[in-house]
């Protein structure tokens, strides 16, 4: 399945427990940003990664067209080429993300705390 940026976010605050306040600035105004962030050491955003994450990446060919292109003589590569089967991101993403929720998975799991309110 494909996912945009944001759908992305939101899946990972709602396994997180976060709820950050998300703005959907204008491409200027993030460029703008990014152009004062990128003289620092670290940038958190540069002018580049505003441009790159304006967009959502569809693949340009499906699982069938990818595997068509790998059987030619200079085809490309896949997963399968390097004995990798994904996996889809909600099965696995929880135990990953579980560790960044205030309270890790103990405050799902009942018994841990006893009646203590």
């Amino acid at each position: 399945q494909d996912y945009t940026y944001k759908e992305l976010a939101a899946f990972v605050y709602d396994i997180t427990g976060q709820t950050p306040r998300q703005l959907d600035l204008p491409k200027p105004w993030v460029k703008a940003m990014g152009n004062i962030f990128a003289k620092s050491s670290n940038p958190l955003i540069t002018p580049d990664l505003a441009e790159i994450w304006s967009e959502d990446y569809a693949a340009p060919l499906s699982a069938e067209g990818y595997a068509a292109e790998a059987e030619k003589k200079d085809g490309i590569l896949t997963f399968a080429d390097f004995g990798i089967v994904p996996i889809p991101i909600e099965k696995i993403a929880f135990e990953y993300l579980h560790r960044f929720r205030a309270g890790g998975h103990f405050v799902l799991a009942e018994g841990y705390h006893g009646n203590v309110k």
